[in-house]
């Protein structure tokens, strides 16, 4: 069975230059944070912000020339707490699948969208571990429709783009935030490609669990299909 996303993916790509036009880069470094690793020490569930940003500052500095981004379908203990917790089947299981791309970047770095689009969801998903602000664009191409998802912005970006605003490819449409706004985390983007939004007008999920995963799998495609670099 065709993809129409896919498909579609396969003629038409973007640059993360589009993405992030006041980045410069040569290169894609991929940090790995999975389950296992010892990226952030002692620290696996990612809550001692300062000596996560000193290892990622380290990790840069390693790749001085590179973007760096990672993390789709990557298990990340992160989310190994109650609130990614359910019991199934006699089984813990933790909502710990990644379905999207991280771009570790500075707070404030602009974000522009890559594409034409409307905003669909403009909202504050203000939990701990959660987005913080929280934009989804819906785009048309070519016949096709799919969306994009940016999380842990700026709670500014929600007012500089609200729910029904058109923009067009290459407009800024929102700022990192820092960890007192984008749900507590080291400033990253979050993007997320969607194929169905399942009628989802707040928030979406961003991780699955392994039970689940071919489902989301297919609900979310990887975001790097949408770009001309490997990452």
């Amino acid at each position: 069975m065709t993809n129409p996303f896919l498909n579609w993916s396969t003629e038409q790509k973007a640059s993360l230059s589009d993405l992030f036009p006041t980045i410069n880069f040569r290169n894609i470094a991929v940090p790995n944070m999975s389950v296992g690793s010892n990226f952030f020490g002692n620290d696996p569930q990612h809550e001692n912000l300062k000596v996560a940003a000193k290892r990622l500052a380290a990790f840069q500095l390693k790749n001085p020339d590179a973007l760096l981004a990672n993390g789709y379908l990557e298990e990340r203990s992160f989310y190994n707490t109650p609130r990614f917790e359910r019991t199934k089947n006699g089984t813990i299981e933790y909502r710990n699948i990644h379905l999207g791309t991280d771009f570790w970047l500075p707070a404030q770095t602009p974000i522009h969208t890559p594409f034409d689009g409307e905003v669909v969801i403009s909202h504050h998903n203000d939990f701990h571990k959660d987005y913080g602000p929280l934009l989804v664009l819906k785009h048309k191409e070519n016949g096709l429709e799919f969306y994009t998802l940016y999380g842990h912005l700026t709670i500014a970006s929600l007012t500089k783009s609200p729910i029904g605003k058109y923009v067009k490819k290459g407009e800024c449409i929102a700022y990192l935030g820092n960890e007192k706004e984008n749900g507590h985390w080291l400033p990253h983007l979050h993007l997320q490609v969607i194929t169905d939004l399942l009628g989802a007008s707040e928030n979406y999920n961003g991780v699955a669990f392994p039970s689940e995963i071919i489902t989301w799998k297919s609900l979310c495609p990887n975001p790097s299909f949408l770009f001309i670099e490997d990452f």
